[in-house]
């Protein structure tokens, strides 16, 4: 207690703060920045990839990239992509990705430089004031995880755009994770998706973003992201259960999960012999 008063007092005198106090403003400021930076960055582009939109939505999706990089840079972050197979730009894919931070988002799009990605986000985030508004108007896929029907329906109008070769982006466990070491169970409706068109999923990976932006935290630090972009899983003559497993399968395994635990097995049931009644 007399340390944390003197600390106290030491703040407050007119020599001057102590340099373990002056650090520590200057790092509350760097982070102010980083956060004041961002709503800057994305309060001049939004508008701009909205208009762009209504005239070409592959270019409002480069402005985005754009918005993406920039954002990275204010922040010191750097993303370093790694590929388990050769992609071809210029077919759809469906990719799915684990989801541990919101700079998940920029480190996908900065590892996939080449691809024309629309985004399946959460109705909550199309409500934010001028990025909800551009994203609607860019042509990303909005869904209400309150309604499921709903959902499944948005998640089908993306086979229109999948058509014209654009490839669609998914985080199948619908949330960010709690803690480092987790792998939420998967949400089926990007599988179903990806049954219905036929298009190839390709699992990702993004490690260290949680070291970046922890969840319901504004500290951004700075840092590398590391990006695995898996081998396209062809959906032909699988079912949704068996691609549920390979996908989850390449998420541990990059991320060094743990498999989840196997079902406890049914324990017999016990039957208790009784003895046989005696005739009267």
């Amino acid at each position: 207690m007399r340390n944390v008063e003197a600390a106290q007092v030491l703040a407050l005198t007119p020599r001057g703060a102590p340099r373990y106090v002056q650090a520590e403003r200057r790092v509350a400021l760097l982070y102010a920045l980083k956060v004041v930076g961002i709503a800057i960055n994305t309060a001049l582009v939004a508008p701009m990839v909205a208009v762009t939109a209504a005239i070409d939505g592959c270019r409002a999706y480069d402005l985005s990239r754009v918005w993406a990089m920039v954002n990275l840079g204010l922040c010191g972050v750097e993303v370093d992509g790694k590929r388990r197979a050769s992609l071809d730009p210029t077919k759809p894919y469906v990719f799915m990705s684990n989801h541990a931070s919101h700079f998940d988002v920029l480190a996908v799009v900065a590892a996939l430089p080449e691809f024309q990605l629309r985004w399946v986000a959460k109705k909550e985030l199309a409500e934010i004031p001028i990025f909800g508004w551009a994203m609607r108007r860019a042509g990303h896929v909005i869904i209400d995880r309150s309604n499921p029907e709903q959902a499944l329906a948005s998640l089908r109008e993306a086979r229109q755009m999948m058509d014209t070769g654009i490839s669609v982006m998914i985080f199948p466990e619908g949330t960010r994770e709690g803690h480092d070491h987790e792998l939420l169970p998967l949400k089926k409706g990007g599988f179903v998706l990806a049954l219905e068109t036929g298009v190839p999923i390709v699992p990702i990976a993004v490690r260290n973003s949680r070291a970046i932006l922890r969840r319901d935290d504004w500290h951004i630090r700075s840092g590398t992201m590391t990006v695995v972009v898996g081998e396209p899983i062809p959906v032909e003559g699988q079912d949704r259960e068996a691609l549920v497993a390979k996908v989850e399968a390449f998420l541990r395994r990059e991320l060094g999960v743990a498999p989840a635990p196997a079902p406890a097995a049914a324990q017999p049931q016990r039957f208790r012999v009784e003895p046989a009644m005696e005739l009267q």
